[in-house]
């Protein structure tokens, strides 16, 4: 099982996930407003985190360790939730159409399709060391406005704690793996948000058009001042439309029916 936190309670279990190089303690600010009415499991996925000596890192191996998680702690009425790296994952795992999943909210996510990165943009990241100078500036970098420093400390903290093998396996396999053919429409309702001045993965235009197009069932919205680390930089604006999304999952699947 991938080491996790959990807290909260109610109808519906969000399963939290993270960006590359983050861990559950990214949904740290965010989880307050949103476990009074939902339970939270936020995760650590391979190789990040307390997750930093579990392998798998490829994208299917990382949907398989997220479902056996899952199912080991016997959760119900789930939505998954993934950021960046795991918003692939995400989709991947929907795309299994599990029986404990009602619905995914997505953050600024990878789509599912190779990202798209210029050789320069990916030769820099894999050369990434998790020494406190790079750590600092991927960080700085990937929020675009500075987080406040308790909370910038958590992230670099994290960024430094990185299994290397499992970063580059993303930056060189699993950002370029093209899930898309193998996807098709999934009946989930889909929640994707974007920061408006997130330069890290695909905008709102373009996600429309890749990720969203497997789900008929979806809402994109865009946050203003918010970079590519919503969770710890936006965290009250993020949990309001999660919280709604969640009351409409609650309203629609009654405990024990689908």
């Amino acid at each position: 099982m991938l080491p996790h936190s959990q807290q909260g309670h109610g109808p519906i279990t969000f399963v939290l996930m993270h960006f590359l190089g983050g861990s559950h303690r990214t949904w740290g600010p965010t989880i307050p407003f949103l476990d009074r009415e939902h339970t939270c499991i936020a995760l650590n996925t391979p190789g990040f985190g307390d997750a930093h000596a579990i392998g798998g890192y490829s994208v299917e191996e990382m949907a398989d360790q997220v479902d056996a998680s899952i199912r080991q702690l016997g959760l119900e009425r789930c939505i998954l939730v993934g950021h960046s790296m795991t918003g692939k994952v995400a989709v991947v795992l929907a795309s299994r159409r599990p029986d404990y999943l009602h619905g995914l909210v997505l953050v600024a996510p990878s789509p599912p399709g190779p990202q798209p990165m210029s050789d320069e943009d990916r030769a820099q990241q894999r050369a990434y060391t998790a020494s406190r100078e790079e750590a600092e500036a991927f960080v700085d970098d990937s929020s675009h406005h500075r987080l406040p420093e308790p909370l910038r400390e958590v992230a670099i903290a994290d960024a430094q704690a990185v299994n290397l093998d499992a970063w580059r396996a993303w930056v060189d396999h699993g950002s370029r793996e093209d899930w898309q053919p193998r996807i098709g429409s999934l009946p989930y309702p889909a929640l994707l948000v974007c920061g408006a001045d997130d330069a890290q993965v695909p905008g709102a235009q373009e996600q429309q058009r890749t990720t969203l197009s497997h789900f008929p069932d979806s809402t994109l919205l865009t946050l203003p001042g918010a970079g590519h680390l919503m969770p710890l930089q936006t965290p009250l604006a993020l949990a309001k439309p999660m919280l709604e999304f969640a009351h409409r999952i609650a309203a629609r699947t009654p405990e024990g029916d689908r």
